[in-house]
Order: structure tokens, then C-alpha cells, then sequence
């Protein structure tokens, strides 16, 4: 059995280097070849206050300045509940710059940064119904993988840095909620 499982992992170790060239150096089908992308993405939103994460469904368009170089701009829609008393809406409109590791490959790394404004409503006990727009900023790293010459799939993680939300006196509790944490996203992209 164990030599069995040595045999195997040698043969996927052998593809993957076999393969490698291929995905990074594919010919005409590599990441920023095309100027312009948008499709649809999921995320997976985990502040640090909630209760536990959330998945929501977004769009994002992306504009290749050059092929190393990318400019995202997305929106999703997310609802995290915290203490199970209070639910928390946002909508976020970010702006990011994609620096990519290996231009024009099939497969390329990439890292990312940027800001956000969040549209936030907060519902709570007694009535509360509290409206906010924030700022914040964020940074993180992704995968892109043309799939062919006009699509290709993204994955990402960022962190998120963002103003708490307060409930103004309105909550029993008196209680500020801390929204910043991490996102998850996952995109498909249709290459224009």
C-alpha cells in the first residue's frame, strides 16, 4: 500500500512539472491578453464581531492596464447577524490594483490592494434602524486561470480594515459592532 502511495505521488509531481510550462507560458491565452473582463462572483464575508461568516453574491469588471498590471472594481451585497440580536447589511463598492506575478501565463498569482465605500444598514432590538456609509481599505492575493481564450476563473482572499458600526444609542446594550475581517471571492470572467 505505501509504495503504491509513493508511486502516485511521484506521478502527480511528475505532471505537474511536465505541465507547468504549459500553464505559464501558454501561447496567446494568458492572464491581461485581453483589456477588458466582468463577470459574476460569490464571496465569503467573516467579520470579526459576527457571529460567523456569510456567503453573497457580487459582480466585478476588470480593466488590464497592462499584463502585469489590473484594475478591479466590484460590488457585492452581504448580511452578517451578530449576538443574534442585531443584523448588519452592506454593500460594498471597491476599487482594486492587481499586480500579477507571472504576466501573460495561463496561470498567474497575483497580488492585490485597494479601498472601499460601504453602504451599511443595521437593524436591531426596540426598532433600530440605523443607515452609514464607510470607508475602508484592503489588501490580499489571488490565482486567476484562463480556462480558454475568452473566460477565465479567480479566486482572491483580502482583509479588510474597516470603521466599527455603532448603534447610536438605540441598543439597549449600547454596542459597537466591529466589521473588519475577511473575504473570500470567487469570480468568472468574461474576457472582452
Amino acid at each position: 500500500m505505501w509504495k503504491n502511495n509513493i508511486y502516485l505521488k511521484e506521478c502527480i509531481a511528475a505532471t505537474i512539472i511536465i505541465m507547468l510550462p504549459v500553464l505559464l507560458f501558454g501561447e496567446g491565452a494568458g492572464v491581461g491578453n485581453k483589456v477588458l473582463s466582468i463577470g459574476p462572483r460569490v464571496t465569503y464575508a467573516t467579520p470579526k464581531d459576527a457571529d460567523s461568516g456569510a456567503w453573497s453574491v457580487g459582480v466585478q469588471a476588470r480593466m488590464h492596464l497592462s499584463l502585469g498590471l489590473g484594475l478591479e472594481g466590484s460590488v457585492d451585497n452581504r448580511s452578517n447577524n451578530f449576538s443574534k440580536l442585531t443584523t448588519i447589511k452592506t454593500y460594498p463598492v471597491q476599487v482594486s490594483l492587481l499586480a500579477y506575478l507571472f504576466p501573460g501565463a495561463i496561470l498567474s498569482p497575483y497580488l492585490l490592494g485597494g479601498a472601499g465605500w460601504y453602504y451599511t444598514e443595521v437593524y436591531g432590538p426596540f426598532s433600530l434602524n440605523h443607515t452609514d456609509s464607510r470607508f475602508g481599505i484592503h489588501a490580499g492575493a489571488g490565482i486567476d486561470l484562463m480556462l480558454n481564450k475568452s473566460l477565465s476563473l479567480d479566486g482572491s482572499y483580502r482583509y479588510i480594515w474597516l470603521g466599527s458600526v455603532a448603534s447610536e444609542n438605540e441598543n439597549a446594550l449600547n454596542k459597537t459592532y466591529e466589521d473588519s475581517g475577511s473575504m473570500i471571492a470567487i469570480a468568472l470572467n468574461f474576457m472582452f
